[in-house]
């Protein structure tokens, strides 16, 4: 099967485009603004002036580089083309997978089960361990369509 991309908003997902089809970022939300990724309406707060003047004056910065990445919220959604367990790999912007919040299923009465790790491999086919990178695993009873909800530091 042929590895495909999927990238927006400097997230880029690599998966099997034979067991995974119709992938799409449906939300990208940066927890610490509150607003989507792409958005900058959260910088015209204070109008024309900020605190202590312009923007020139204001200069935090991360010079020893130790934060951590935003906390962004992630809403995937996504056809499964088998009942196969699947790998979506985070290949650029996301630095670790904290947590799954919830999914939905567009097949009554079906399970899908999702689980994550932090060794995903990049290869053909993606794998969920073998190597360093997030990995979200996707297994469902049947093929089928859904969506997933997610927290990941970038």
């Amino acid at each position: 099967m042929a590895l495909t991309t999927t990238s927006k908003h400097g997230l880029t997902i690599k998966y099997e485009t034979g067991e995974v089809s119709a992938l799409s970022i449906d939300l990208d939300l940066d927890m610490r603004t509150g607003t989507p990724t792409d958005s900058t309406e959260w910088l015209k707060g204070f109008g024309t002036q900020y605190p202590g003047g312009g923007l020139d004056e204001f200069g935090a910065s991360n010079t020893e580089g130790a934060a951590e990445g935003s906390l962004r919220l992630l809403v995937l959604s996504f056809t499964l083309a088998t009942a196969l367990e699947e790998v979506i790999l985070f290949t650029e912007g996301v630095s670790k997978i904290v947590g799954l919040l919830g999914h939905t299923s567009g097949v009554d009465d079906k399970a899908m089960v999702f689980t994550h790790t932090a060794t995903g491999l990049d290869a053909g086919p993606p794998a969920k361990t073998g190597g360093a990178l997030p990995a979200l695993t996707l297994h469902a009873e049947v093929a089928g369509s859904g969506t997933v909800s997610l927290l990941v530091l970038n």
